[in-house]
């Protein structure tokens, strides 16, 4: 085996060392000439940065000038129709003062010309009902079982049936005395309804005085009542005017009473 002498071992680690000088000598050198040239180049690269930050903020005042100047773009909108507000009606009540109870407003309106009543009235703890003209008003106070007419201008009219004697003229007793003789649990009238302009109809427990109601007529000219036994039930519930007549029910069945004291049957 080949040995290698001593010279040339010494001649090979010089060479490692010169090796290793030339390289960190061209490292530092070429450390100092980048620092060196960033030094040199700095200030012009910088202000070269601050030329075009420069150029985009005047490019920037010069793109909102060219827009000032601009004329404003009128966009043709269709005029707005005006909403015409309707007028405010001021409401007109008359006041009719029935005798025993509180006086009562009605509202009036105006039709053709003519004053007539509201077509729906609200009265507390009484039941109503208005004439096929809508200028008479009937009123039943249903504490008392008292029956009211009024007209148009608030004047009321007691129609209430006061004293109830039988044909035979062998009983006779005041409204008042009958309520009294059964603790006031005796229905003496329910559910005015005109019949025309000149009647009005009720249900009532007379003549009978049990659980059955009876139809009795008012008519108004001249005042006069009479029970009209061929509507009567236990469930008869008078409904509106119609052209046929005044409606009513009776078993589930629908019948009109006309003003010539006609029934019919649907």
């Amino acid at each position: 085996m080949r040995r290698m002498s001593k010279t040339s071992i010494f001649s090979s680690k010089y060479e490692k060392r010169q090796r290793r000088k030339r390289f960190f000598r061209n490292l530092l050198f070429f450390i100092v000439l980048v620092a060196a040239l960033i030094l040199i180049f700095r200030k012009p690269i910088m202000e070269m940065i601050e030329k075009v930050r420069q150029d985009i903020a005047q490019e920037e005042v010069q793109k909102e000038e060219i827009l000032e100047q601009l004329p404003e773009t009128v966009v043709n909108e269709e005029p707005e129709t005006p909403v015409e507000e309707e007028p405010v009606v001021e409401k007109v009540y008359v006041t009719a003062v029935l005798p025993g109870s509180e006086a009562v407003s009605l509202e009036v309106i105006e039709e053709n010309g003519a004053k007539i009543f509201a077509p729906a009235l609200e009265l507390s703890g009484m039941e109503s009902s208005i004439s096929p003209a809508k200028n008479q008003l009937v009123i039943l106070d249903s504490e008392t079982q008292n029956l009211y007419l009024v007209d148009i201008e608030g004047n009321v009219t007691d129609i209430t049936y006061k004293v109830y004697t039988k044909k035979d003229k062998t009983y006779s007793a005041t409204k008042q005395q009958i309520l009294d003789s059964y603790n006031g649990e005796f229905v003496w009238g329910e559910q005015p309804r005109f019949l025309d302009e000149d009647t009005v109809v009720y249900m009532s427990q007379l003549p009978w005085f049990d659980e059955r109601r009876f139809l009795y007529i008012v008519e108004l000219n001249p005042l006069s009542h009479r029970n009209f036994q061929s509507v009567f039930g236990t469930d008869v519930v008078l409904k509106e005017l119609t052209e046929k007549g005044l409606e009513y029910e009776k078993e589930g069945k629908t019948y009109y009473l006309t003003p010539d004291y006609k029934i019919i049957q649907e």
